[in-house]
């Protein structure tokens, strides 16, 4: 036991070195003591460790005005480490290559298969990317419920896979460790190392297919008891509403995803769209900017319901800021109105200030917050043992 102890300690010592660095970016020892608040001692071992294993690299000397000896500067060396992060979305899937900083190397977006289909698919293309790239470990996002424990999709309905033994797989398949879990989790883990935003407590809402929130709360993650935490899309807004793939009626996912919008336009204008595939709200988006009112008002119902969601995530939460991502954000300009109407009849005043936004970050973002946590896994299960 208390071998197993003082290993996950310096593996917990080592992964906050990393996370500050990551943050803070080049740093000496004594800075990374400051920040982090561990002993200067166990500062250098675990830098020597991870320089020995070039994790890490010494990159000049600090720019100090005072006298005496200037500190060595310590960075991330990122270019020894690429990695895949890899979106499986039920419309749309995204591939990237990535060195775990946020620079994208490759990038492709398709349309993705179903069942058997896409998991062929995914073979396919990590092979594509592998035979271009020195890869060494695979960040995978999957919408559903997801243990990244045992790296295994328990189910996600909106692509009709059960049960895929994603980390046991990929080894066999591709010979790489392989790291899983739910997409919007991965938006936050994007949002969390980026530079850019510095809040400890905000809430990052994925609007496509279905609909989920990454939850940050002190800077850290919120999982919930089984890792299910974030399942804003089957909060009930509308008792009266539509039924849902997961059996309940009313469900925010049936009022306010993307396949949503488009059944809010076909019920309001009386006329079918017409697709090759399944219909987005893509279209009804193009509509609107061409001033189609009933697309337009396609919009606002979505937004209404959303307004209630938001409400309720914030009043139980309380962050400092609501991130707005995913395929449906694109149409913002058309759903912004109607959410801060609703949101503000359903908020408590003490939530007055928590502001909503957009991210800034482009449609990369979680393929790019999986290859990031494909990264810090792989130093803390690879390197650091």
């Amino acid at each position: 036991m208390k071998k197993a102890s003082l290993s996950s300690l310096k593996e917990n010592n080592a992964a906050l070195i990393f996370q500050s660095l990551r943050i803070n970016g080049p740093m000496t020892r004594a800075k990374i003591a400051r920040e982090t608040r561990l002993m200067p001692s166990t500062v250098s071992y675990i830098t020597n460790l991870l320089i020995h294993k070039k994790v890490l690299k010494e990159v000049g000397s600090e720019d100090v005005s005072r006298v005496g000896k200037k500190g060595i500067l310590l960075d991330i060396n990122y270019d020894n480490f690429l990695f895949i992060g890899y979106d499986v979305g039920s419309a749309y899937s995204r591939v990237i290559v990535s060195s775990g900083k946020g620079d994208i190397l490759y990038s492709k977006r398709f349309a993705s298969e179903k069942n058997d289909k896409l998991l062929k698919q995914i073979y396919e293309n990590i092979k594509i990317v592998k035979n271009k790239f020195d890869i060494i470990g695979i960040g995978m996002a999957f919408p559903g419920y997801i243990d990244p424990e045992s790296g295994v999709v328990i189910r996600s309905h909106n692509i009709d896979i059960s049960n895929f033994e994603v980390k046991k797989v990929m080894k066999k398949e591709f010979n790489l460790p392989a790291y899983v879990d739910h997409n919007t989790i991965m938006m936050a883990r994007n949002l969390i190392s980026n530079n850019s935003h510095k809040e400890k407590d905000f809430c990052v809402i994925n609007i496509g297919p279905g609909i989920g929130v990454g939850i940050v709360s002190n800077g850290k993650i919120l999982r919930g008891y089984k890792n299910a935490a974030g399942e804003l899309g089957h909060v009930t807004v509308n008792p009266e509403g539509r039924r849902c793939n997961c059996g309940k009626n009313g469900c925010l996912e049936t009022e306010s995803s993307s396949k949503a919008i488009v059944r809010n336009y076909e019920e309001i204008s009386g006329k079918k769209l017409e697709c090759e595939r399944s219909c987005e709200s893509k279209l009804v988006y193009e509509l609107a900017k061409k001033g189609d009112e009933n697309a337009i008002k396609a919009f606002e119902r979505a937004g209404k319901y959303l307004g209630i969601g938001i409400a309720t995530l914030v009043n139980i939460l309380n962050p400092e800021k609501v991130y707005i991502a995913g395929g449906v954000s694109n149409g913002w300009e058309f759903l912004k109105d109607s959410i801060e109407q609703s949101y503000n009849q359903h908020i408590f005043y003490a939530n007055k200030d928590v502001t909503i936004e957009v991210s800034s970050i482009g449609e990369y973002i979680t393929a790019c917050g999986a290859a990031t946590y494909a990264f810090e896994k792989y130093v803390r299960e690879e390197i650091i043992p």
